[in-house]
């Protein structure tokens, strides 16, 4: 059995960026990561494109970009969140670029804003065309200097540890299932693993 504070499904950027906040905001507590292959392979390795976000507040705005989002949405966004979204970005992209993440820049040491379909500002930042790649790169190098968190490659996790699976806790079902964390086949010994973890945070993917 291993035991942990901290379970996180998935070494993408959700996992990643999850993995490192904890462990900085838990001095003590202890971060696995569980992923079906290599560490570094995840949708977000393969994203191309860039992260759009508001950098120049004299030429682009919060508003702007909202109002460019629930046009591109076509009544399908939640207006709620796509403002929380936007509005969090730069921090967010501050955050990726004191991990270490490196976006073009242009002649001038600006960063080097594209401009896609949807938006009426450029207001995108990449790096050439492998962003994905890039933010992958970089959020690894975080994670591998911070020696309380540990990686498991070529683990699939095959079901969650919730109350049924407790002999000791004998209750009728519930709407609220509690997760105290994992079990995972480890794909290179062929054996099932315990993970226990005080909070399990499941960040597969979209078909995860």
């Amino acid at each position: 059995m291993i035991k942990t504070d901290y379970l996180v499904i998935g070494s993408g950027i959700a996992g990643l960026t999850y993995a490192l906040r904890v462990a900085h905001h838990s001095k003590d507590s202890k971060v696995v990561i569980v992923t079906k292959a290599d560490k570094s392979e995840s949708n977000t390795k393969y994203a191309q494109g860039g992260i759009a976000t508001v950098h120049d507040l004299d030429i682009d705005s919060f508003e702007q970009h909202i109002e460019d989002t629930l046009i591109a949405g076509d009544g399908l966004c939640n207006e709620e969140v796509v403002r929380m979204v936007v509005k969090e970005g730069p921090a967010r992209l501050q955050e990726l670029i004191d991990w270490g993440v490196q976006f073009d820049e242009n002649n001038i040491g600006d960063f080097d804003l594209g401009k896609e379909g949807g938006h009426s500002q450029n207001r995108i930042l990449h790096h050439k065309d492998i962003t994905g790649y890039e933010i992958e790169r970089a959020l690894l190098v975080m994670v591998s200097k911070t020696p309380k968190i540990e990686i498991f490659e070529k683990h699939y996790v095959i079901d969650f540890i919730t109350e049924h699976h407790l002999k000791s806790v004998k209750s009728e079902p519930k709407a609220d299932i509690t997760c105290f964390g994992a079990y995972v086949l480890d794909k290179e010994s062929n054996k099932v693993k315990t993970i226990v973890s005080k909070i399990t945070m499941l960040a597969s993917g979209g078909s995860g």
